[in-house]
């Protein structure tokens, strides 16, 4: 069975038998099992072998009321095929391919996941190569397991809306700290051939959690920094920031979460100074069944700087000086993160300073949500 084959089997698989019972919780482990190819903890040499990936495809529909325009359609999100090694007994090699389902011609985009990874007993990781760039609170969120259906607003305007970029990373976590620092390339090369021909930015991270403090499951609280160099002929097209400081909290007791995101950029030359706010409680009715709901404000400093975003932006192009979004969501876990439905509803409101048009308008997206 060949690799494309494997991840539609897996998505056929996964319709059948989400039944949402306890029963098939059995299924789901024997056809998760199938992607590790190899496994020998014995075998000092090669200890894993994995096959890795995700798969997810949207229904939107949303509209436009001030401009009176509307669009629904299905779209693949994102098809991502790669492996995972593991060997040594400490290190990793992971690589991944992005693929083109919506046009595949070709299929292969571009490189996302490729590294190499070294931990250390103690809990600290070096990793090299293409890896994702980590701040603000969606920004250091897999798309494997954001509990909305896509990164909001702050994530589309202050983190770097390319995930992956070459470069090294040190990361861990030590009682309750958690620490992450690394230096990255600002190219957006489709592999490794632009690393060098373009500026750098870096990613400071430092967290603690309060948890035993406040009697709470969780209660991790995390300043992350980023200092981009300005690069006039840089073309990855990613907002001119000269920092990022974000303010990031996960609270958690028993099925009650809140999350939250305070983020601020100051920016190079033309670029506007933003200012982005999020609050994500969100509620699990049962063990696979949650509700969310998530709040985001975003205000430049002057002229018009944010952007909306995915199917947003297919109503409207523009940008704008103020912006807010409603968010309420159903998602549900029929095999934890790695096989999940989610359907929600938004509503965004965003004013113009310089054109007078505007986004006004309500969006619905359902989403299958696939990862391996």
């Amino acid at each position: 069975m060949n690799i494309l084959n494997l991840s539609v089997s897996l998505l056929i698989l996964s319709a059948v038998f989400a039944k949402g019972q306890e029963s098939d919780q059995s299924v789901y482990d024997s056809i998760w099992s199938k992607v590790v190819w190899y496994e020998n903890d014995e075998n000092a040499i090669l200890q894993k072998f994995s096959f890795t990936g995700r798969l997810q495809g949207d229904y939107h529909s949303f509209d436009n009321d001030a401009v009176g325009r509307s669009e629904s359609d299905f779209d693949w999100r994102r098809l991502r095929m790669g492996f995972k090694a593991s060997f040594l007994n400490s290190l990793t090699l992971h690589s991944e391919a992005d693929m083109n389902l919506n046009n595949p011609s070709p299929l292969y985009k571009n490189l996302t996941d490729t590294y190499f990874a070294w931990s250390s007993e103690g809990g600290m990781k070096i990793k090299i190569g293409k890896q994702s760039a980590p701040f603000t609170l969606h920004g250091s969120t897999s798309s494997k397991k954001l509990h909305t259906l896509e990164r909001g607003k702050i994530a589309s305007n202050i983190w770097f809306s390319r995930e992956y970029y070459t470069g090294l990373s040190f990361s861990g976590s030590k009682n309750n700290w958690e620490y992450f620092a690394g230096i990255y390339s600002s190219d957006l090369g489709s592999e490794f051939d632009e690393v060098f021909d373009y500026g750098c930015f870096a990613v400071f991270s430092l967290g603690y959690n309060f948890k035993e403090n406040l009697e709470l499951d969780n209660a991790l609280v995390r300043i992350d920094y980023v200092k981009q160099q300005e690069d006039s002929a840089n073309p990855s097209k990613q907002p001119d920031h000269k920092n990022v400081t974000a303010l990031v909290t996960k609270f958690e007791k028993g099925n009650l979460h809140l999350w939250t995101d305070l983020s601020f950029s100051d920016g190079y030359g033309s670029q506007n100074d933003l200012f982005g706010l999020q609050l994500m409680p969100f509620y699990d009715i049962t063990d696979k069944t949650q509700a969310v709901f998530s709040y985001t404000y975003l205000k430049s400093s002057g002229g018009d700087a944010i952007n909306l975003t995915r199917y947003e932006k297919d109503l409207f192009s523009g940008k704008s000086t103020k912006l807010s979004e409603s968010f309420l969501g159903i998602n549900h876990f029929f095999y934890g993160h790695k096989v999940k439905w989610q359907n929600a509803i938004q509503y965004s409101d965003m004013n113009t300073a310089m054109s007078g048009d505007n986004y006004d308008g309500w969006g619905f997206t359902s989403g299958l949500r696939i990862s391996w």
